[in-house]
């Protein structure tokens, strides 16, 4: 069950949805990042989590960068990260990511990074949890 937090988190998205899903007529590549600034945004994003920052828009970012994962946004503490690839022969930037949460085991998780400024990440489950919203 989403907490209020969660909740707000998940607003953006639903207007993101509207946008790339085809309102307004323009071409889902204006909302696609180059996979190498995916890639960067992508380990900004996962270092500031690793570094201990509150769940929030990376506003030191150019451009800024929103996540959406619940987990940060609960509170887990993340200690390490891996990008182990991109992942080939999708709509949006996706990356397959090794991670390691405090008291937890190894996972690995996908995230899709869809926008240009500002960028929008998401891990795969809480992506496909808005899209059945």
């Amino acid at each position: 069950m989403l907490n209020r937090r969660g909740l707000l988190a998940i607003i953006p998205l639903l207007v993101l949805n509207s946008s790339i899903s085809g309102c307004g007529g323009n071409s889902r590549s204006t909302y696609l990042p180059a996979a190498g600034k995916a890639r960067e945004s992508l380990t900004t994003a996962l270092t500031a989590w690793k570094s201990g920052s509150t769940h929030g828009p990376i506003a030191s970012s150019k451009p800024v960068i929103n996540v959406f994962d619940l987990r940060w946004t609960q509170g887990k503490k993340l200690e390490s990260f891996a990008i182990l690839e991109e992942m080939k022969n999708t709509e949006q930037p996706q990356f397959k990511v090794r991670m390691q949460f405090a008291g937890e085991p190894e996972q690995t998780n996908v995230y899709l990074v869809i926008g240009i400024d500002p960028l929008q990440i998401f891990r795969d489950e809480d992506y496909a949890r808005m899209q059945s919203m």
